[in-house]
């Protein structure tokens, strides 16, 4: 259902007046050219901006944390699509929060971006930000991050919005065209070789990858059972995060034939000890969630044998991109020659929303703190044994806060 409708005119000294139409929907199928996964069109954006991965996101996240769903669209003069944008409001300690839609399950937050969105330069943008806002519903702050600065080799043009960077960048493996050539890619060590030829003796050792609906739900029941294990070991949070299992789950059942689901396990006999959830659009695949079995099977290192088999599993069925995705974790560095600086704008719009950034400024600090990292974990100890951080309840204080921007 279109929200609003709206036509600006914005003058430009000098020069001629920038004509925005702006629409905002509480779904992006009232928006024709919204991109899906099996259609992208014109289009340029990540796989999580994506029609039927945001429409299984309202009905799990948006839903258990109560977030107004607003899409925005904005074309030109000429009725042609600029960008459409997947927007939401929540409410954090009473304060109004706009912002990307995601809840910790997504690596890249961005507009949608059409040709035209590339004639956007700081001065256009700032004015048709100024519309956008006039379109939305109130809000007190913004908060948009995880943004790349290009996508599909079109630049963001929300990179004009006084942006910093992020402290954790995005992390690509180009695949190259040649076998020999990948093989030499991987990182090797004499560690890993023993105790994969230890491993192999013994029983046979091999990646699947779901090929229907069933096997992928067998896939991901073995996943979540390894991550909540690890969750707890960890003693961070986990599937507690509300709608957060949910997610995974009702993507898994309702996109049709797994795609762009991908479902995998590295068996080694009859044990799954390595399985991952993760995201294919065009020539990428996005690596998202692992787990692994634990005990005697964590000498093998598992985690190696599924990032090594993936990326060759990626490379025989002629993907261009291995996306590790959000994250700075050492073993990245060995795979990847592509780095994505990730950035954050935050937008102000009220005495409460400035509190609110300030406040969350110290927040920061806090958490940066010795004692804070001390002492955070056990409130997830607590929370679980007291069986109180039900899947889908909303989200409180400074846990609702951080998940959105961290992943």
């Amino acid at each position: 259902m279109i929200l609003t409708d709206a036509s600006r005119v914005d003058p430009v000294a000098g020069g001629p007046a920038d004509t925005f139409r702006i629409r905002v929907a509480d779904t992006p199928s009232a928006f024709p050219d919204w991109p899906r996964s099996d259609r992208q069109g014109s289009a340029r954006c990540h796989v999580f901006q994506c029609a039927d991965i945001l429409e299984v996101w309202l009905d799990t996240i948006g839903a258990a944390r109560r977030i107004r769903a607003l899409f925005v669209g904005v074309s030109d003069a000429a009725g042609q699509t600029v960008m459409l944008l997947p927007l939401g409001i929540e409410r954090i300690r009473g304060v109004r929060v706009l912002g990307f839609l995601d809840g910790t399950v997504v690596d890249y937050s961005q507009p949608v971006l059409f040709a035209p969105a590339s004639n956007l330069d700081a001065d256009a943008m700032k004015r048709l930000w100024q519309d956008i806002r006039a379109a939305l519903p109130g809000f007190d702050v913004a908060v948009f991050d995880k943004m790349p600065t290009e996508v599909g080799g079109q630049a963001n043009p929300l990179m004009h919005l006084d942006v910093v960077q992020m402290p954790e960048s995005g992390h690509v493996m180009s695949l190259p065209v040649g076998r020999e050539d990948l093989e030499k890619r991987i990182p090797v060590s004499k560690r890993h070789v023993r105790y994969m030829r230890q491993l192999a003796k013994d029983q046979a050792v091999a990646l699947e990858v779901a090929d229907s609906p069933e096997q992928g739900r067998q896939f991901l029941d073995d996943m979540i059972e390894n991550k909540t294990r690890k969750f707890h070991e960890t003693r961070v949070p986990g599937f507690e995060i509300p709608g957060k299992r949910a997610f995974y789950d009702e993507a898994t059942r309702r996109l049709a034939n797994l795609s762009p689901i991908h479902l995998s396990a590295v068996r080694a006999g009859d044990t799954v000890v390595a399985s991952h959830w993760g995201l294919v659009y065009e020539d990428r695949f996005y690596f998202l969630m692992t787990a692994y079995a634990g005990g005697e099977w964590r000498k093998f290192s598992p985690g190696r044998i599924l990032n090594d088999e993936l990326i060759r599993w990626c490379h025989t069925h002629g993907y261009r991109w291995f996306d590790f995705g959000i994250g700075d974790e050492v073993y990245k560095y060995e795979y990847c020659d592509v780095v994505v600086p990730l950035h954050i704008a935050v937008i102000p719009v009220s005495l409460r929303g400035r509190l609110y950034v300030l406040t969350g400024a110290l927040l920061t600090r806090l958490r940066a703190s010795r004692l804070w990292q001390r002492l955070r974990p056990y409130k997830w100890i607590l929370l679980r044994s007291l069986k109180s951080a039900k899947p889908d309840a909303p989200p409180s204080g400074d846990d609702a806060d951080a998940s959105k921007t961290t992943h």
